[in-house]
């Protein structure tokens, strides 16, 4: 029997953010192995002119192959991405093809009901009820998206990794890790505030910032509040140094306003971080407080600072997050595991 054949759509592969890391953990796992895969980037973040020209390569590619496969497998974020990813949708029904859609903006709910007029409502739930399926990343998304689509076709498939191997952890570094776009819905400004105050009380304590998005208002902030010494931007990581952070690091903090299920957080968890997130998305699914980390509400600074006062002075609550952690990354979101729940939705279709 032939293997199936599943065209994906999505960003660039050197585009920074978690839909690219999902993306990458399928060919690191072996998926492109498993099934005739083949994948066009449809967008890039350069410049607008690069991401015309990304687009217009992305479309002409599509129609090339959209005959050949049995599934469209599409990565849809918000705002832009969900009109853009409306018309591949479209196109491929009229081939009759099975569509998947892979919804992956934290920021969709914001996006469905502030920013869109009652035409573009119509449009994204055209392009919903299109889709055979639809993969969201957490239960809380799923109840969101039956509001606007048959609830029986909407699949939950968590972001998922692959599990670092075993290692010595240590936990006595009092050095915190974020990564991630800065800027307010991930929680950065917050962050940098309330570790301003952590530090009067714990000289040793360093967080390491790593990412895109608002960079040179961090870096000012950091500069102009004279927290060099404690407080470091070290850009987008990845690869070999953003392992030796994960490593070499004891806390993973990210205290953000909207997030679907945070790459970031699932990968922190498996180098056992002691991590410290917020109530919002899938989080809540993720980390059971003061079970495998630490839970707050997003925006309020005085729980965000007594949660890491918590984690720096207990040293039995750091052995036993950081254990339950690894734990649960392993047993819930191991990317073989995730791979052939994916497997078995193309097998359906």
């Amino acid at each position: 029997m032939r293997p199936i054949n599943v065209l994906m759509i999505g960003p660039a592969r050197d585009v920074k953010g978690g839909m690219t890391s999902v993306i990458d953990s399928y060919y690191d796992c072996g998926l492109d192995k498993k099934i005739d895969l083949k994948y066009i980037e449809t967008i890039n973040d350069k410049n607008i002119l690069c991401k015309i020209c990304k687009m217009i390569k992305g479309y002409i590619e599509f129609n090339r192959y959209i005959n050949k496969c049995d599934i469209l497998h599409i990565h849809m974020a918000s705002r832009l991405s969900s009109f853009r990813k409306g018309i591949y949708v479209r196109k491929a029904k009229k081939y009759n093809k099975k569509v998947i859609i892979h919804i992956h903006g934290a920021e969709y709910k914001v996006f469905y009901e502030k920013e869109c007029n009652c035409q573009k409502r119509k449009y994204i739930i055209k392009t919903l009820d299109l889709a055979d399926k639809i993969i969201v990343l957490s239960e809380e998304w799923k109840d969101y998206f039956s509001k606007l689509t048959n609830k029986s076709k909407i699949e939950i498939l968590y972001n998922a990794i692959k599990i670092p191997d075993d290692f010595k952890k240590n936990l006595e570094t009092q050095k915190a890790l974020f990564l991630g776009r800065l800027g307010k819905r991930k929680g950065i400004y917050d962050l940098i505030e309330v570790s301003k105050d952590i530090i009067k009380k714990y000289p040793k304590f360093h967080l390491y910032i790593g990412g895109d998005g608002e960079v040179e208002t961090v870096k000012t902030i950091i500069t102009k509040q004279k927290l060099n010494k404690n407080i470091h931007y070290i850009g987008w990581i990845k690869d070999k140094e953003k392992e030796r952070y994960l490593k070499e690091c004891s806390i993973y903090i990210l205290p953000s306003y909207n997030e679907g299920m945070p790459m970031s957080l699932i990968e922190g968890m498996s180098y056992k971080n002691i991590s410290i997130s917020t109530k919002v998305g899938g989080i809540y699914k993720v980390i059971e407080n003061e079970e495998n980390g630490l839970l707050i509400e997003p925006g309020n600074n005085e729980e965000l600072y007594n949660a890491i006062d918590k984690v720096l002075s207990n040293r039995q609550l750091r052995i036993k997050l950081s254990k339950n952690a690894r734990k649960t990354v392993d047993e819930t979101f191991n990317i073989e595991k995730n791979i052939k729940k994916l497997l078995d939705l193309y097998v359906e279709l």
